[in-house]
């Protein structure tokens, strides 16, 4: 049986469904929030976390220079890493490891003992030998050796990179040189030439053991034994081609070219010399003016024996005479430049012609022995550096000639010589030189 319709359920009924839909429509807006509010909040993170960039970057850049110059002045700084990141951002090429520039020119420095790796890396940015300070303590960082720079004095070159620096002020191994030494040469074209290497040794300290080497090297070399008191070592810096360290110091350079030197004085000839006489000094002196005239290997023991023959025969037409025009160029040019500072010896010309005959040449007195036109006998020194074959020509000299002079043979200068046994030969030689190449 049904149920009649009942009026106030239906009601009822009507009531509770409006009261859902209300509900519904209340709470709609609500889970839209919720739903949303992760979303915005992200947004609003990011959004504060791009503004704060933005102003710690314009921060920096208007404090970047600021903080730079601190930097500058305190270059040691660069060892903490958060410095160096900001000099590799804002700066980077402070720290390269490149030239100041390609000047080749040397430079000398003294590091003074207790100098701190500030202290040094001022004075070569100050000499313009490193482009930057900090990159010249990036170098000593790099190498572990901060505090250890040894005290010396160096030359240097701005075409050195800061390591490069670094390195020669360790006294450490750097890269291999070569050098040739050219026969012939005197001391000042030696260091004038030097000068021009990557060598970074003083040369100041060079010419200074060369001109009064010390007991101890001489000690060194027993060709030395002989040799007079006070004198340089001229004559005996040996041409030859040489590969050094290019940090070696003074000392080192100058006892590889005197190690080369003793290796090829052998016996045979220190024997040759004894037989000639002279003592391995004289030798060298006699040899170094050899060096000077002779162009033909095979006229350097003819050249040879015409000096020891006047030297040895004073009674003959030559009197004792050398007669020798190199040691009057070496006197010239030593009186003419004797103040001239080292940097200036690779430009200087130090074999001038003869503007006079030899007998005419004045020289101031401390240097009158060179003058071998009025004085009989060896000058007082070697004159240059002579190879071993004009050593070897000392050592045994040919023939019994008295002169020469330099020979034209079918009009070409060729560098031989005519040789005479006496002075009237030698006249007939000189007109038949000047038959075959008048003058002009």
């Amino acid at each position: 049986m049904s149920l009649p319709d009942d009026p106030r359920w239906e009601l009822e009924q009507r009531r509770t469904a409006r009261i859902r839909q209300l509900r519904e429509q209340r709470e709609a807006p609500l889970r839209r929030r919720r739903r949303a509010q992760p979303l915005v909040l992200l947004l609003w993170f990011a959004g504060v976390i791009a503004l704060v960039g933005v102003l710690l970057f314009v921060g920096l850049q208007a404090f970047a220079p600021r903080l730079y110059a601190w930097v500058e002045e305190n270059p040691g700084a660069i060892e903490h890493g958060l410095v160096r990141d900001f000099v590799e951002w804002y700066r980077p090429q402070a720290l390269a490891d490149v030239p100041a520039s390609d000047d080749p020119q040397r430079i000398t420095v003294t590091v003074e003992l207790g100098s701190s790796d500030r202290q040094i890396g001022h004075m070569l940015f100050e000499r313009g030998l490193v482009h930057s300070e900090l990159a010249f303590h990036a170098a000593v960082l790099a190498a572990g050796r901060e505090g250890t720079l040894a005290a010396g004095v160096y030359d240097l070159s701005p075409s050195m990179r800061p390591s490069e620096i670094v390195a020669a002020l360790r006294g450490q191994a750097g890269r291999e040189v070569t050098i040739t030494l050219r026969e012939g040469w005197r001391l000042e074209e030696v260091v004038g030439y030097l000068a021009t290497t990557e060598l970074t040794m003083n040369l100041d300290e060079f010419v200074s053991l060369v001109q009064a080497p010390p007991a101890d090297l001489l000690n060194q070399y027993d060709v030395f034994a002989d040799l007079p008191a006070q004198r340089s070592l001229e004559g005996y810096l040996y041409p030859d081609t040489y590969r050094m360290d290019a940090n070696w110091s003074a000392r080192e350079v100058l006892e590889r070219i005197l190690d080369n030197f003793a290796a090829r004085f052998t016996q045979e000839i220190r024997d040759g010399i004894a037989a000639q006489g002279l003592s391995v000094d004289e030798a060298i002196t006699v040899a170094s003016i050899v060096e000077r005239e002779a162009v033909l290997d095979e006229e350097r023991p003819l050249i040879a024996g015409v000096y020891l023959n006047r030297i040895k025969n004073p009674d003959a037409e030559t009197v004792g005479l050398l007669n020798a025009d190199p040691t009057l160029q070496y006197g010239l040019a030593t009186a003419e430049h004797a103040g001239a500072p080292i940097e200036e010896w690779g430009s200087i010309e130090w074999w001038p012609q003869l503007q006079v005959s030899g007998g005419e040449v004045q020289l101031p007195e401390e240097l009158a022995g060179y003058q071998t036109y009025l004085n009989p006998g060896l000058p007082p020194s070697p004159i240059a550096s002579p190879r071993i074959a004009s050593i070897a020509a000392v050592a045994a000299p040919q023939g019994d000639f008295f002169y020469f002079v330099a020979g034209c043979p079918n009009g070409n200068r060729d560098g031989s010589h005519y040789f005479a046994r006496t002075n009237a030969e030698h006249q007939a030689n000189i007109n038949r030189a000047r038959e075959e190449c008048p003058a002009g």
